[in-house]
């Protein structure tokens, strides 16, 4: 069980609900909106990397990815924004596989951890694809936080669950 994990299921466990709010990052004030969401009581903060065709996401999402992307944001950007950050819950970040492909496995991992995020939400990896981007972010203790569908069959949910 991974660092992010363990510090969810005690909290999860001690009878709390979780609040685990998502940022866009890129956007103008996101680290100060990270701030707040930390200071008043968030558990966890999912930071979303924009990216040029978010299908996977609502149009909110889509908006605010286009915009943080007008303004000049990058995956790089992003990550030496998240550096500035000691905030002192968890940090993940939500982003699309041709982001990491684009990078790397090992050196996007790498650079995920090197700025202080603890785990990653890759929705458009499918569990069967992962092995390469999971051992890559096992290497360097980065939770890969893997999604099932609603519509996922009841077989397929412990094979999602036991990564």
């Amino acid at each position: 069980m991974t660092t992010l994990e363990t510090e969810l299921r005690a909290k999860r466990d001690a009878g709390r609900k979780l609040l685990v709010p998502y940022v866009t990052g890129g956007l103008v004030g996101w680290t100060d909106a990270i701030r707040a969401a930390a200071a008043h009581g968030a558990d966890c903060i999912e930071i979303g990397l924009p990216f040029s065709d978010p299908v996977m996401d609502g149009p909110i999402i889509q908006q605010a990815s286009q915009r943080a992307l007008d303004d000049g944001a990058t995956p790089v950007s992003i990550f030496e924004g998240v550096r500035t950050l000691d905030v002192g819950i968890p940090l993940v970040v939500m982003c699309y596989y041709n982001t990491v492909h684009h990078a790397g496995h090992q050196r996007f991992a790498a650079q995920l951890v090197q700025a202080g995020i603890s785990g990653a939400i890759i929705p458009d990896l499918p569990l069967e694809e992962s092995a390469l981007w999971c051992q890559a972010a096992d290497e360097v203790g980065l939770s890969t936080i893997m999604l099932a569908a609603p519509t996922a069959p009841d077989e397929r949910l412990p094979r999602v669950c036991a990564r």
